[in-house]
């Protein structure tokens, strides 16, 4: 995983980057290709308007979570309930990653260049498995020096798990359903801290 920090001075905006892209329909594995002239996902240019550009920054990937999801919308099985991706298509939503662009003007932003974050479901017109990503700064939280960008990653998609841990008391039994999931494999960590008994579903 990356460690080094880096500086508002040090960054130089490239006008494309390299990402994972998926063409059509089809499996994960053999669909996407690395195309290295995707555009980089300039804050100004995607945001015109400040208002909406305030809540937006930029994050360079250093790890990048592939959920189920995933490979659901690339191999077609979520269409009909969310309607087709545009493709070309670049996937996921759950990264980790160093903080390089943030809105100018806004003093009271919550994160800085060179904050190390984990995000979960970033937005915009390209996803998290490219060089960069736009991600919504309510989505977005600092991780620890002691955590690496590739458990951070892992763990942001499965954040609404840590829920469980102030509703749960030490000896209450629980029923986890999806307990293979991302989610559901992090909740039953999490009961099993706590002292509290489950059944996986």
């Amino acid at each position: 995983s990356l460690t080094m920090h880096i500086t508002k001075e040090e960054i130089v905006k490239p006008k494309t980057m390299k990402a994972a892209q998926g063409k059509d329909y089809g499996d994960i594995d053999e669909m996407l290709t690395v195309e290295d002239s995707v555009p980089y996902p300039s804050l100004a240019e995607l945001f015109p308007d400040m208002k909406k550009r305030k809540e937006f920054m930029i994050v360079r990937t250093h790890a990048v979570a592939v959920a189920c999801g995933d490979c659901r919308v690339l191999s077609g099985l979520t269409r009909e309930l969310q309607g087709p991706p545009t493709f070309p298509y670049v996937p996921c939503g759950d990264c980790s990653g160093e903080v390089v662009e943030v809105p100018e003007g806004v003093e009271d932003f919550p994160f800085q260049v060179g904050d190390r974050v984990a995000a979960r479901f970033v937005v915009g017109p390209r996803d998290a498995l490219a060089e960069y990503a736009l991600v919504h700064q309510s989505v977005c939280e600092k991780v620890p020096e002691e955590i690496s960008s590739v458990d951070a990653a892992a763990l942001a998609g499965a954040c609404p798990a840590t829920l469980l841990a102030e509703r749960i008391q030490k000896g209450e039994r629980v029923l986890i359903l999806g307990a293979g999931g991302g989610i559901g494999s992090l909740a039953c960590q999490i009961m099993r801290a706590q002292g509290a008994s489950y059944i996986a579903g």
